[in-house]
């Protein structure tokens, strides 16, 4: 799972009832609880176990909603959800298990602008047969960020979805940055939820190449605790602690910052750069690189003071 992915995911969870709110737009939408997916994983599919699932309901009914994020448009996209989704709809429930009328399918498609919503196969040889599916396709480079900010103020929308803000139509103006901030400071009041936010916003400004400009709108935020970045190091800690030594786990934390600075900086370190990032084999040192990251402008910047 790439990063765009993990922070995508992540996102959508902070706030899934007004996320499926804002995506399905559909005002009377409740959310019930997320699908263990992992039951349904077909063989050599191990991302699909971090899919979303959700189970929501409206008025009677309660249906199934799988979201795909894709950060880039894949041409089988809609091949993997009709595997995908028929196997969430055959695979029998447990006896706690919510009663399910349909099961659905959302494709957001975070750069990519592909109009495919569906697939449909009709026999040549057998009379009548057919097999369709049609699902839900959004691009976010359609969706309008003055718009976006404007609903968020209204309520109509969550604050969480303010984090895809940079990569919508009109994003990089000036004017729609102060907004956008304007109204994240209003809605999200606490620090680590703010701090959260803006972990995610750069992330999408960086795939949508427009780190520079968030950047600058972010400065004064401290996303150092955001538990998004808390998450992330942790990873780094776990894989680490699967080596079980301690030149493990500083092994697991230098993954992690080099992993997340080649998307923040936009570019892999240098030579001399990763030959001082190899160099440094104490733990702490590199704890706190991983910890600077959300603050440094550059590899240069990161690596200061270490040759």
């Amino acid at each position: 799972m790439n990063d765009y992915d993990k922070a995508g995911r992540y996102m959508v969870k902070r706030e899934p009832a007004g996320t499926f709110r804002w995506l399905l737009r559909t005002a009377r939408l409740g959310f019930d609880a997320w699908i263990d997916s992992r039951r349904v994983v077909l063989p050599n599919q191990n991302d699909l176990t971090n899919d979303l699932v959700a189970a929501v309901h409206s008025g009677a009914a309660r249906e199934a909603v799988c979201l795909e994020l894709e950060a880039e448009a894949r041409a089988d996209a809609l091949t993997r959800l009709l595997m995908y989704l028929a196997g969430l709809w055959t695979e029998p429930g447990g006896p706690d298990s919510l009663a399910l009328s349909c099961v659905s399918g959302v494709i957001l498609d975070l750069t990519g602008q592909s109009p495919t919503q569906t697939l449909s196969l009709r026999s040549a040889i057998v009379p009548g047969c057919r097999l369709e599916l049609t699902v839900l396709r959004r691009n976010l480079a359609d969706e309008s960020a003055a718009d976006t900010v404007a609903g968020v103020a209204a309520g109509d929308i969550s604050p969480w979805v303010l984090g895809w803000v940079p990569l919508m139509r009109g994003a990089g103006e000036s004017g729609i940055i102060v907004r956008w901030r304007a109204e994240a400071e209003r809605r999200l009041t606490d620090a680590r939820d703010r701090a959260d936010l803006g972990a995610l916003t750069l992330t999408f400004a960086t795939l949508a190449g427009r780190r520079a400009a968030w950047d600058r709108a972010l400065r004064g935020w401290n996303m150092q605790t955001s538990p998004l970045w808390d998450e992330i190091r942790a990873e780094g800690r776990a894989l680490g602690r699967e080596e079980g030594r301690e030149e493990g786990r500083a092994e697991g934390v230098r993954t992690t910052v080099l992993h997340q600075g080649r998307h923040k900086f936009g570019k892999a370190p240098t030579r001399k750069q990763q030959k001082a990032l190899e160099a440094i084999s104490d733990l702490g040192q590199l704890e706190e690189l991983a910890a600077r990251l959300l603050d440094a402008d550059s590899w240069a910047d990161l690596l200061n003071g270490h040759p």
